[in-house]
């Protein structure tokens, strides 16, 4: 196999396994068929897990109360239709990348890179928040919100990544059944 056909697939093979995981936001929603969604009219924080940054979590509430609102639900300060219930959580995805020149043949000693090797080690933040709705009569999870994506060391890129993905979250709700 020639060294360029060589790198060729090896640049395919990169961005195919790593491009699900640096690119696409993964928001996926689930709930309670059973639920009636119509009688639910105000809705109360309930403690999760917040945020490590205070102002992120800041972030994480504002948006999710704008959406609700956006739907006609009004925030009270108790005996709530629906307690919001967030988790926020991070964690590194550590990637290796072992790049070489090819190798080449000489004669009768086979084959030897041709080459430097360099292998690099990327570690990449992934974040997750989950939002929870839950019952105030039942105490029972009716929805459940989660997103997953990758994280800018830049907070101004979080933060509308942040709103970005709990209007997606939110897009369908109330759910059909």
């Amino acid at each position: 196999m020639s060294s360029a056909r060589l790198l060729r697939i090896s640049v395919i093979f990169l961005f195919a396994t790593t491009l699900p995981t640096t690119v696409l936001a993964s928001v996926t929603v689930d709930f309670d068929k059973s639920a009636d969604f119509s009688k639910y009219e105000s809705f109360a924080w309930k403690k999760g897990t917040p945020a490590k940054d205070a102002l992120m979590e800041k972030r994480i509430r504002d948006a999710v109360e704008q959406e609700l609102q956006a739907k006609g639900l009004t925030q009270v300060e108790s005996a709530p239709d629906l307690y919001v219930v967030t988790h926020a959580s991070s964690k590194t995805e550590r990637h290796v990348q072992v790049d070489n020149l090819g190798y080449a043949g000489y004669g009768r000693h086979g084959w030897y890179p041709r080459g430097p090797t360099s292998v690099n080690v990327y570690e990449i933040p992934i974040g997750t928040l989950m939002v929870d709705l839950v019952d105030g009569e039942t105490n029972e999870l009716v929805w459940r919100g989660l997103a997953e994506k990758t994280l800018s060391a830049k907070p101004q890129k979080v933060a509308k990544l942040i709103y970005k993905v709990v209007k997606k979250m939110f897009k369908k709700f109330p759910p059909k059944k």
